[in-house]
């Protein structure tokens, strides 16, 4: 009982009440994107918005931390939410919001009990990048290719773009908790949940080109700031560079692996 009398103050004295500049910039930029999802028909199209590292970026700039094995692990992790919410969906029959909910919560307290286990060391980063490119290549090349559900919102803009930055604001609450965690928070990928929930499958099909193309962003990010110190503006504008070589010709593979399986049936 002592322990849960500490704990509930330490949670409280962790969560993220005061919003900085960056944390604004990342509640608008993560709005604009669940924005632009829900009124895309493509499924496809949704699934990419919640890969692109936009949200990442900001996210890096908002922590402040340095790029390290968090990162990397997230980033598998986000993956983990989005077949958490898949399966609790569909297998489970359990209402869409209530998965977002749970995969959400599997996130932080995984992440909350990773966080402090994490070593510093390069070696591990640089294992946990290579764990990332596997998992995601084999994904990439096993998982099944369908042509998914096509849906926008029918709410018009002015309810539905509040509502999604009601639901970021909340999500930023928890930040300050996930620590380096918190550049591959799912705030992108729940929204995109959200807007793909008779299309799932879709969001969980994207999530391996980022697990394939992130850890290369990472490792040179790691070590421009490490080594060269940069600004980190840069040093993400040069993360973006490198991510975009890798994904853009993985995402068009991928979308002709969807049509050409649809094309089939």
């Amino acid at each position: 009982m002592a322990d849960l009398a500490i704990f509930g103050p330490v949670m409280l004295e962790s969560l993220n009440f005061h919003f900085t500049f960056y944390d604004w910039l990342l509640v608008v930029m993560v709005t604009a994107l669940g924005t632009l999802s829900a009124y895309l028909k493509d499924p496809q199209l949704k699934a990419v918005t919640a890969t692109i590292p936009i949200p990442f970026g900001f996210a890096y700039i908002a922590v402040g931390l340095p790029i390290g094995a968090a990162n990397a692990i997230s980033g598998f992790m986000c993956m983990l939410y989005a077949n958490i919410v898949r399966i609790l969906h569909y297998k489970v029959k359990i209402p869409i919001v209530p998965s977002i909910i749970i995969g959400l919560a599997c996130f932080v307290l995984l992440g909350t009990f990773l966080m402090p286990r994490i070593p510093d060391g390069e070696g591990f980063f640089l294992g946990v990048c290579a764990f990332d490119f596997v998992v995601g290549v084999i994904m990439f090349q096993k998982q099944k290719y369908s042509a998914g559900v096509k849906y926008k919102t029918p709410l018009p803009i002015y309810i539905k773009a509040p509502a999604i930055a009601c639901v970021v604001s909340g999500l930023m609450f928890i930040k300050r908790l996930m620590g380096g965690f918190c550049t591959s928070f799912p705030m992108m990928n729940s929204i995109v949940s959200y807007e793909s929930r008779f299309s799932l499958a879709d969001q969980c099909r994207q999530l391996p080109l980022f697990l394939i193309a992130a850890p290369f962003m990472f490792i040179e990010m790691h070590f421009i700031e490490t080594r060269l110190h940069w600004n980190h503006w840069i040093v993400l504008l040069c993360g973006y560079i490198l991510f975009s070589f890798i994904y853009v010709p993985l995402n068009n593979e991928l979308k002709r692996r969807n049509a050409a399986a649809g094309s089939d049936k």
